[in-house]
């Protein structure tokens, strides 16, 4: 089995007037792949399948004060996928919101900060063709994690954001068609709640 994936991402840009009290910015991140599966049988090659997936996260925020910023990120995501063997496909989308808030420590050029972020992405996924009959499933997944990260001031009006996943609680529900609702639990340590366990984004200030 082989597989060709491209993939495209944007990391996150977040524009904003300075890093200090009452200043608002927004920003976000974007990202996009595509897969392609194949299986050779000696000098045969066949594709079997093709999947795509996207994600869309605008971002809005403000500091209440020189250390203490909150934040709120809206997600849209979807994923499909194509059987190029047979009739069955699959495809589910999904949307929800983050809101967090960090505390940044120091007035340097480097600056770490520990965070709190809660999070709610609800969604539907639904499948046709293929051997079961066609299915449809509602999806919800919330969570709450604590991180820490650090701000560092590359030039006057560039600084770079990193944030680690440190710990946190995540549940997922799923509900099918014939309502019988699936949960699970999990907490851990550096849990990835909300997407990578490390994330780097950008700030500029104008």
């Amino acid at each position: 089995m082989k597989k060709l994936l491209l993939s495209l991402s944007l990391c996150m840009l977040i524009i904003t007037t300075n890093a200090q009290k009452g200043n608002w910015y927004v920003g976000g991140n974007v990202g996009f792949s595509s897969e392609q599966l194949k299986s050779e049988t000696g000098n045969t090659e066949t594709k079997t399948g093709k999947s795509n997936s996207w994600s869309l996260s605008p971002e809005v925020g403000t500091f209440l004060t020189n250390q203490i910023q909150v934040g709120v990120a809206f997600t849209f995501a979807g994923s499909n996928y194509k059987d190029q063997r047979s009739d069955f496909k699959s495809e589910s989308n999904n949307y929800g919101g983050t809101v967090y808030s960090r505390y940044f420590f120091g007035k340097e050029v480097f600056k770490p900060f520990i965070g709190l972020n809660a999070s709610y992405l609800a969604g539907k996924s639904k499948t046709e063709g293929g051997l079961n009959n066609d299915t449809e499933t509602n999806t919800s997944t919330f969570g709450i994690n604590a991180n820490a990260g650090f701000g560092y001031a590359l030039s006057k009006r560039v600084t770079a954001l990193g944030s680690f996943g440190f710990f946190g609680f995540e549940s997922n529900t799923s509900k099918p068609a014939d309502n019988v609702k699936n949960i699970s639990n999990s907490f851990g340590f550096n849990a990835s709640t909300l997407g990578n366990r490390f994330t780097i984004g950008f700030y500029y200030t104008l």
